[in-house]
């Protein structure tokens, strides 16, 4: 923005030292002052889910609604809530019967999918309107804050990690929800649940990954950690499932 006014020749000297007054009758010009807005930009939660599976996207939304239904912070949303539930319902029972591969039930599941990445968008929306930057209440609604060009120190641990479907043989395929300021993530397996005896299976610069050559039918437990520039996370919490 920009503010153009006339000043005196006197009180511009006295302002901007060695200014030397005109001569009379020669008129004092405008003097153009700037003013520069410095933005700051404000802390938003975004919905990442692009190239996800439904099951993905279904586990997602599951999160963020067991995390925003009874929140304090939000009271005003819990319409949206319930409908982002319901459809997360339709969603469920679309994916089981999809999987006879009719194609009417398949374009169901696609309607029920689009639904629910409509509505969690929605969501995040008035999220981040209610919040209006307060990075305190949004750390409570279930969805990752967006990137930033700050510094990220140590990470947390994964979160949502779930079983992908597969037909591949002594595999296991799994899926989680990324996290801010990771470069990689680490795969681990435990043969055994109580304790658990992690071993480094595989690493991962995306958020899915498999592991193969396990005996099928077998069950296994396993987690993800995440890798930044300050180290590696805690690990995820774990989850059993049974090889291909």
């Amino acid at each position: 923005m920009s503010v153009l006014f006339n000043r005196p020749e006197s009180d511009l000297a006295w302002r901007f030292p060695g200014t030397k007054p005109r001569p009379a009758g020669e008129p004092t010009p405008n003097v153009e002052v700037a003013y520069h807005t410095v933005r700051i930009a404000m802390v938003k939660v975004v919905v990442r889910l692009n190239g996800r599976s439904a099951f993905a996207k279904l586990d997602t939304a599951n999160f963020v609604v067991s995390k925003m239904t009874g929140n304090v912070n939000f009271p005003t949303l819990a319409a949206q809530v319930t409908a982002l539930k319901t459809a997360c319902t339709d969603l469920d029972a679309a994916i089981i019967v999809a999987n006879s591969g009719d194609h009417e039930a398949v374009g169901q599941k696609e309607m029920a999918e689009a639904l629910v990445v409509e509505l969690l968008a929605k969501l995040c929306a008035s999220i981040n309107g209610v919040a209006a930057g307060d990075r305190a209440k949004l750390n409570t609604c279930g969805l990752p804050l967006r990137k930033d060009n700050r510094p990220v120190g140590e990470l947390p641990p994964p979160i949502a990690l779930i079983q992908r479907p597969t037909t591949t043989s002594g595999r296991v395929a799994l899926e989680w929800q990324g996290v801010h300021g990771a470069k990689m993530f680490n795969l681990y397996r435990s043969d055994i649940a109580s304790p658990y005896n992690w071993v480094l299976v595989g690493t991962s610069t995306k958020t899915k990954g498999n592991i193969d050559n396990l005996k099928s039918g077998t069950d296994y437990w396993f987690a993800v950690s995440a890798v930044g520039t300050a180290g590696e996370s805690s690990l995820s919490k774990a989850l059993p499932a049974m090889a291909a």
